[in-house]
């Protein structure tokens, strides 16, 4: 018991942090964007840090779903994702990076751009951990291969 949650402390540990370096490195390229003119009013700051703090628990919680072999594969990606891009979807209307005013093609072009970049990121996090996990048993292999 003590494991998981040691386990569901450092999960939201790293997702709180990838979504915050996600955040700052938007701020500033949306601000070089717009000629350094960007400026946030009625607590615009705050809902938008809060926000992001919300999404990187969306995303870092569920990833202990992986320490799970009971499940497959597809199922932990679809709790994992699922729930992260649910909280993401939300809290970007919530936080309103979502232009209502401007109608609905442009919020689900805009979703649709999140949920890429969250995919983009979870695919590049398999790749990694993939090749590590690969890198792991070939040394295993190698290690069995000299003990025989």
């Amino acid at each position: 018991m003590k494991e998981q949650k040691h386990q569901l402390f450092v999960s939201a540990l790293h997702g709180i942090g990838f979504a915050a370096i996600l955040f700052v490195l938007t701020g500033v390229i949306f601000d070089c964007g717009n000629g350094g003119t960007t400026a946030l009013y009625h607590y615009g700051f705050s809902k938008m840090a809060l926000g992001t703090l919300v999404i990187g628990l969306g995303f870092g919680l569920p990833a202990v779903v992986y320490e799970r072999e009971e499940l497959s594969r597809p199922v932990q990606i679809l709790i994992h994702m699922g729930t992260g891009s649910t909280v993401l979807l939300i809290t970007s209307w919530v936080v309103g990076w979502m232009p209502r005013e401007q109608g609905f093609l442009m919020i689900a072009k805009i979703a649709a751009e999140q949920l890429l970049i969250a995919f983009g990121i979870w695919f590049g996090f398999y790749l990694n951990q993939k090749k590590l996990a690969q890198k792991m048993n070939q040394k295993l292999s190698e290690l069995e291969q000299k003990t025989k």
